[in-house]
């Protein structure tokens, strides 16, 4: 898939963190939530200082920083203007505007100011505490079946990063693998045996997706994304 545009910079509008705190219909714990910080944050191999993870599925070295796309913002807001779309609703850790899954590709690297270089691992599967958050149960899908999803990076060079910081694209290592050429193939074509095999040979890509995709492959069924796109019911409701 080519990429629509030659993204090679941009500037961190904001950088987010979160605590657990009591969410969803149930009161379980949850940073989703994420409120902006004021100047630098030590980016670390499993993420930024004082950011923290309740569910084992988050985190890791292939999900250390979360970035979202500033220019989604204005779409889901137009679309849903009863929704609370803002800075931090979607987990992220790095809002920015500019880069968007289609001008980014799995691999490519990025200086954050001086010091700090990531790499693309994979984009973000959504859940349904996405919807919780913005108070609008279609997004999670949408971001899937749009491609506007999110990604994550992992740590090559740990460091401070701010509000305020310069992203330089400084490699693009497999330019035909845009993030958007693999969120729509993953959900658009979930059983591509092609497109499956593709990705479990993709250095690059974390883990997650490329075991995701071996399964698919060896049980030739899609995994159930019902319990993590659907808002669970409240406990004592049926």
């Amino acid at each position: 898939m080519r990429i629509e545009c030659a993204m090679t910079s941009c500037t961190i509008d904001a950088v987010l963190t979160g605590k657990p705190q009591p969410f969803g219909p149930n009161g379980e714990l949850s940073a989703v939530r994420k409120r902006e910080m004021n100047g630098p944050v030590t980016l670390g191999p499993l993420g930024l200082a004082g950011d923290e993870h309740v569910y084992h599925g988050h985190g890791g070295a292939d999900k250390a920083l979360l970035h979202y796309a500033a220019h989604h913002y204005t779409m889901w807001k137009q679309e849903f203007p009863w929704s609370h779309v803002g800075r931090g609703c979607f987990g992220e850790n790095v809002s920015a505007a500019g880069p968007t899954e289609q001008t980014v590709c799995i691999g490519d690297r990025f200086r954050i100011g001086r010091q700090v270089v990531v790499e693309v691992s994979q984009p973000r599967q959504p859940c349904w505490k996405l919807a919780h958050n913005v108070a609008e149960q279609r997004i999670p899908r949408l971001m899937q079946e749009r491609a506007a999803t999110g990604w994550f990076y992992r740590v090559i060079t740990p460091g401070p990063i701010a509000a305020g910081d310069r992203m330089e694209l400084t490699e693009r290592p497999l330019p035909q693998w845009s993030l958007s050429r693999v969120i729509l193939g993953f959900y658009g074509t979930p059983l591509d045996t092609a497109f499956l095999s593709a990705l479990t040979d993709l250095e690059p890509l974390g883990k997650e997706l490329r075991t995701l995709a071996r399964t698919r492959m060896e049980t030739g069924a899609v995994e159930d994304w019902t319990h993590r796109l659907c808002l669970p019911l409240a406990h004592g409701n049926s």
